[in-house]
């Protein structure tokens, strides 16, 4: 239905326009440049511009409500009607006649010509460099000579020679016209609320000042020496044209150091004075010279208004760009969040609190393996956004932030951030997920970068530090921890040595058996146990797991250790092939970054065409803690390799005895019970309820259970009677190499056969 009450507004909105915008016509119209003009005999006095001309075409091109423009020429034409009534004794003839199709033609034109040049245009849309030719060809060329062969049209109801005269006269007023106001007006008005644009170099207001002042000096001087050598006194003329080169440079520092509205300004009135200026040439524009002369000026005005524009539309663009490449600096183009860098410039500002967050949220790299960039992006958002209203937040990488305070008393902020992200849960392709955070804070003093990275770096060692330790507490240092940055250089040195052992396939296997706790005392039936992996440094010393495994998983290399770690033991199998028989069950452990990865499950798929056992005979091992976090792509991968015959075993079990639930979503053929538990489980407290527990779960499952950390008989009886199947410590051997293992079993494979 249609509102009338808004109608009705629309109209008194438009009605307001076409008073202020048609009065302002008006005025422009009792605004001359007057010279006297000469064609066969015929003088009349006239103006050298029609200011009113530009400021219609103006509205023409900017305003959408045609009935708007229509008004504005109609009280324009008003104007002259009660001008042209004046002049003849208020007796209407047949030119009031003329003059109303004449401007009646003109709407028509405007609107043509303003449709030609793209215009008007939405809300937002501004003036182009590309404009420019269009504007030329048609505002300042076409527009003007269509109204003047139009003006020529007066021939009908005159003398031919008044003709003539009325169609210069209208084309290069019309033409002066449009060059002062439309396309300074029109880019004025459009630019409102831009930022202004600066130039950084080379902008001091001296030399502009100065350059002005000596343009003065120079235009007074020019006239005392006229005024000496002028036989005929008559009184000397400015010739500002002769100056145009000083007066190009004055109006372009304005056109790069001013505001929209003061640079069109101040190109508008420098056009309009130039204008006044040659006045005077106009009057011999009867000749040939004379007229050619008034072409050539109208042309280097054109040419100065089209520089001028192209120059100041130049270096708005170049501004914006500076400033949009600037934001995107500040942002991290996957996430959109802000930066470090957007970090350093914000603690030149004041602080709440001269404190600094690192949140270390874990698994993220789940999100990426499995989801896809856009999940992680919209997860690193939504903590963002769970954050906004206690700290700032800036983006670091995946899973990590630097935050900053927003309010200066806030005792328990931390454990308050701590708290918010704990308990969010992410939706990460329609499944939700939780994030555990982990958080170091450090203080600074002061706002360099270098102190600002230094404080971002101690915090970030804290939060890693945590993480390592499976700390869910905000973790709290001074800039200065030397303890910190040693062991963080350590781990960085680890890091690097264990990588530069795999790539050069420095590893070691060892072999840890399992027994079955119905053949403990009779005699083994195959080999059964675990590999376990040792590296090799630069010096061929042993390095332990501990030193590498914590690393290497931190440097996001542990689907390229279970790699190696299968490769070693194929190769090892290879060489041992009288031992194959005997193998019943070997164990391989996977971390959870190779659960998440694709080229992982690519690469192991390989390796298992190739394999020198029965598929029966291998035996995957994944901690419950990757299990759990990672469940979708780890039962995926488990289920791929369960139905080409491999067991699957859950180790560390009791753990993360929270998760049952999602544990029933993974296929499971062995449960190994967490060695934490079973060191005590003889002293039937805590640990032998929750051996208990495990062994029922197992039972729930129709898995096999393991003990691990089996060390003397008494563990090894109370775990006979728990129902206990298999059990694995240094009670029946501690780890071995593995090369030692495959050659006592095919040397005792060969006595057995003799």
């Amino acid at each position: 239905m249609v509102d009338h009450a808004d109608i009705q507004a629309r109209g008194l909105h438009g009605s307001t326009k076409v008073l202020l915008l048609g009065g302002l016509c008006l005025l422009l119209q009792q605004v001359p440049i007057s010279y006297r003009i000469d064609f066969f005999g015929e003088q009349a006095d006239a103006s050298l511009i029609h200011l009113h001309a530009g400021l219609l075409l103006a509205i023409a091109m900017l305003e959408r409500d045609r009935r708007v423009v229509a008004g504005c020429f109609l009280l324009t034409f008003a104007g002259w009607t009660g001008r042209q009534l004046y002049f003849d004794q208020w007796q209407p003839g047949p030119v009031l006649a003329w003059g109303a199709a004449s401007y009646l033609f003109t709407l028509g034109w405007s609107l043509v010509c303003a449709q030609w040049m793209r215009w008007p245009r939405a809300p937002g849309q501004r003036v182009q460099r590309r404009d420019l030719i269009r504007f030329a060809a048609i505002g300042l060329l076409l527009y003007p000579l269509a109204l003047s062969l139009a003006g020529f049209s007066i021939a009908a109801i005159s003398t031919s020679a008044l003709a003539i005269s009325s169609a210069f006269q209208m084309f290069f007023a019309k033409q002066f016209g449009v060059a002062v106001v439309t396309l300074p007006l029109v880019v004025a008005w459009r630019e409102r609320g831009y930022p202004t644009p600066r130039l950084d170099v080379g902008s001091h207001w001296m030399w502009p000042v100065m350059l002005g002042t000596g343009l003065v000096l120079s235009l007074w001087m020019a006239v005392l020496v006229r005024q000496a050598y002028m036989a005929d006194g008559a009184a000397p003329r400015l010739v500002l044209m002769d100056y145009r080169f000083a007066l190009l440079l004055v109006l372009g520092w304005g056109m790069l150091r001013l505001s929209s509205r003061w640079a069109m300004a101040a190109l508008s009135l420098t056009l309009l004075l130039l204008v006044g200026m040659v006045a005077g040439t106009a009057e011999y524009a009867n000749s040939p010279v004379g007229f050619f002369n008034l072409l050539h000026i109208t042309l280097e005005l054109n040419i100065l208004l089209l520089a001028m524009m192209y120059l100041w539309l130049t270096n708005r663009d170049r501004f914006e760009l500076a400033e949009r490449l600037s934001s995107e600096t500040l942002r991290d183009q996957i996430t959109g969040l802000p930066n470090l860098k957007a970090l350093r410039e914000r603690v030149a500002r004041p602080l709440a609190r001269t404190e600094l967050g690192y949140l270390l949220l874990d698994q993220t790299d789940t999100l990426v393996a499995g989801f896809g960039l856009d999940t992680q992006a919209q997860a690193m958002n939504a903590t963002a956004r769970r954050l906004e209203d206690i700290v700032e937040t800036y983006y670091v990488g995946t899973g990590q932030f630097a935050l900053l305070p927003k309010f200066s008393r806030d005792a328990d902020l931390w454990e308050r951030v701590m708290a918010r992200v704990e308990h969010a849960e992410i939706d990460a392709g329609g499944q939700p997920m939780r994030l555990l955070p982990y958080l170091g804070v450090a203080a600074f003093n002061g706002t360099q970068a270098s102190v600002i990275d230094a404080a971002v770096v101690a915090a970030s060692h804290l939060a890693f530090e945590a993480r390592h330790h499976g700390e869910l507490r905000p973790r709290y240092s001074d800039i200065g921890d030397t303890q910190l940055r040693r062991t963080h250089r350590r781990q960085l040195h680890d890091a690097t040595e264990a990588l530069a052992s795999l790539r050069n396939e420095r590893v070691v296997l060892y072999f840890q058996p399992i027994r079955e706790l119905a053949d403990v005392e009779g005699e083994p039936r195959g080999l059964m146990g675990e590999v376990l992996c040792r590296l090799l440094d630069e010096r061929g010393e042993i390095m332990s797991p501990a030193r590498f495994m914590a690393p290497l998983e931190a440097a996001g290399r542990g689907a390229e250790l279970d790699l190696a770690v299968v490769r070693a033991l194929f190769r090892l199998l290879r060489k041992s092939p009288a031992a194959l028989p005997h193998c019943r069950e070997i164990a391989i452990n996977l971390t959870g970054q190779s659960l998440a990865s694709m080229s992982f499950q690519v690469e192991l798929r390989t390796l298992l065409a190739g394999s020198p056992l029965p598929m029966s005979a291998l035996c995957f091992e994944v901690t419950e803690t990757a299990a759990i976090s990672n469940t979708a792509a780890a039962s995926h991968l488990l289920a791929d390799l369960r139905a080409l015959g491999c067991h699957i075993a859950i180790d560390d079990f009791g753990t993360g005895m929270q998760s049952f639930a999602r544990l029933r979503e993974l296929p499971v053929d062995i449960i190994k019970i967490d060695g934490s538990f079973v060191r005590n489980v003889a002293q039937l407290g805590k640990d032998h309820a929750v051996v208990q527990a495990s062994v029922a779960v197992a039972t729930a499952f129709g898995a096999i259970t393991v003990a691990e950390f089996v060390e003397d008989e008494a563990t090894e009886h109370c775990l006979r009677q728990l129902g206990v199947q298999r059990v694995q410590g240094y009670l029946y051997g501690a780890p071995r190499p593995l090369v030692d293992v495959l050659a006592e079993t095919a040397a005792e494979a060969a006595v057995f056969r003799s």
